[in-house]
């Protein structure tokens, strides 16, 4: 069935998929969230109306909800690990400041060298690095291939390697591609 209309098609699918999506986010997220995360999932959808097969509007809203719940996951992760950090730092911790001055100092540095590339060369690794995709995730982030991604990917980071200069982390370059977190 393929209604007319981009609010008849997204009408069609919400009443179609809802509750079965639903059920799918409550499974992995629980109910306080799911209804946040079906939203977001129909939101997507009503972009990219045009992409959808309607024998296949199910699966392919999975997959949106898929990457949804993955981007939930991975900022619940980064905010665990800043209350960490927080938490350490206001706690007392064994380091001293000059540790954080000198930590602070690398992480100007490294923001600074960032700055210094285009703007594909920093979203990709912001991609990587940040949001810690793999190639494969970058490449479902960026609608290109897995084989662009990785190729793009280590470009950046040769790249970037040379804008930090040959002494400041000379392996940067030769991290493979595939190796950086979850999709």
């Amino acid at each position: 069935m393929n209604p007319v209309g981009q609010d008849g098609r997204l009408t069609v699918l919400f009443e179609n998929h809802h509750a079965e999506l639903l059920a799918y986010c409550t499974r992995r997220i629980g109910r306080t969230d799911a209804d946040d995360v079906v939203s977001d999932v129909f939101a997507v959808a009503w972009k990219r109306l045009d992409e959808i097969e309607w024998e296949t509007a199910r699966p392919w809203l999975y997959g949106i909800a898929r990457g949804v719940l993955a981007n939930r996951w991975r900022s619940v992760r980064r905010q665990r690990r800043l209350r960490e950090r927080l938490s350490a730092l206001v706690g007392g911790s064994a380091e001293t400041p000059d540790i954080y001055v000198v930590r602070r100092d690398d992480d100007n540095e490294v923001i600074h060298a960032l700055k210094r590339l285009t703007s594909d060369d920093q979203e990709i690794l912001m991609l990587a690095a940040w949001e810690e995709l793999s190639a494969p995730g970058i490449a479902r982030a960026l609608d290109i291939s897995v084989s662009a991604a990785e190729k793009r990917l280590t470009r950046a980071k040769q790249r970037f390697a040379k804008v930090l200069g040959p002494t400041r982390f000379p392996k940067a370059a030769s991290i493979p591609a595939g190796t950086e977190g979850d999709v």
